[in-house]
């Protein structure tokens, strides 16, 4: 049974060739053409020569690094791709009770294909035949439709195409006849032959595709993107300043000093025994709490919304928040959780959405 997945050399060579092919033509941009083209610059022959082998080796170290930074991962993906060929071929069911289409007895599977077209799903087609050997033979797709040959027809007025083939040394020809109009259509293709070795693949493999010759190059672009990254967020922040500024005022408390700045504010309006649950690590800090109501005929509505205002007030700048399922109460007591915000980020997105709702 064939297998789709081979060693993963195989795809080391594969993806190694393609490396080595695109920096041989890179390098092939300095032609005695490319000289007499420049010199009416008056430029020195042998200056526009070093600037152009410099311009040049760029180009190619951009390649070739360009490359070496995918090809892990196109590896992986060919190889993945391959893997799942084999799981659809092997795994793939057969429709069953297809008849034959003279004597009406089951036809059997003879033989299975995998079909793959590009921009279209892989799919395999079963090949079946007459236990009485009679014809034509059928053949279905795993999801039971039927395979069904479609003569070429003539792109002029639409007639069916009469077809010959030949074999001509090391050529496949098709030629397509249109009996009425006259119209003709020649496909030729080359009979796969074995490749001569390049002698230099192995030599030009070592200067383009070695990662001690590619790293640096890595090393570049990694510092590149950080770069433009902070660049970025310098321009982030100097065209919101205002906002920034208002970030670093904001008082960023620990949890301690959260609890010390409500006690008082909440025992004022008569909300006792403040009390902080286990803290939630998680992306934030998340605090729940409970408190209990100390005002005789305070209603459950009024006394949560009240605590939810004070506490919203309280800590409008400051790095916490009552999280949104707000506070629930029950025989006097209410509790809630409460969200601390630590990176820049996310105090950022808080100053917006406060000033959102103003």
């Amino acid at each position: 049974m064939r297998k789709f997945l081979k060693r993963k050399q195989e795809y080391i060579d594969r993806y190694d060739k393609i490396t080595v092919e695109e920096c041989r033509l890179a390098e092939m941009t300095i032609t005695p053409d490319f000289i007499a083209k420049h010199k009416k610059d008056r430029i020195d022959e042998s200056e526009l020569i070093r600037i152009a082998t410099a311009a040049n080796n760029l180009h190619v170290w951009f390649i070739a690094g360009e490359m070496y930074s995918k090809r892990e991962e196109t590896i992986n993906r060919w190889m993945k791709e391959d893997e799942d060929r084999d799981y659809l071929f092997e795994n793939a069911k057969p429709p069953i009770g297809i008849k034959c289409l003279i004597c009406n007895n089951e036809m059997s599977v003879s033989d299975k294909h995998l079909e793959t077209l590009l921009e279209e799903p892989d799919r395999v087609f079963f090949i079946y035949e007459c236990p009485l050997r009679h014809l034509p033979r059928r053949a279905f797709y795993d999801d039971g439709e039927e395979w069904k040959y479609k003569k070429p027809r003539c792109i002029k007025c639409d007639t069916e195409l009469e077809i010959v083939d030949s074999d001509i040394d090391e050529m496949w020809k098709s030629t397509s006849t249109c009996p009425k109009c006259g119209h003709i259509e020649v496909n030729e293709i080359k009979r796969k032959t074995e490749e001569p070795i390049d002698p230099n693949f192995e030599k030009d493999r070592a200067r383009f595709c070695s990662e001690k010759n590619c790293i640096e190059y890595i090393t570049w672009t990694n510092r590149i993107h950080e770069l433009d990254a902070l660049l970025k967020k310098q321009k982030e922040r100097d065209n919101n300043k205002e906002l920034y500024d208002e970030v670093a005022k904001t008082k960023r408390l620990k949890i301690i000093e959260l609890e010390q700045l409500l006690i008082p504010v909440l025992e004022k309006e008569n909300y006792i025994k403040l009390h902080f649950g286990e803290p939630e690590i998680k992306k934030d800090v998340i605090v729940p709490f409970t408190v209990h109501d100390a005002q005789k005929g305070r209603e459950e509505k009024i006394s949560c919304f009240n605590l939810q205002k004070l506490i919203k007030n309280t800590l409008s700048d400051t790095n916490w928040r009552l999280m949104s399922d707000g506070v629930s109460y029950r025989l006097g007591m209410l509790e809630g959780r409460f969200r601390a915000y630590e990176k820049e980020e996310d105090l950022v997105k808080l100053i917006k959405n406060k000033h959102d709702l103003v």
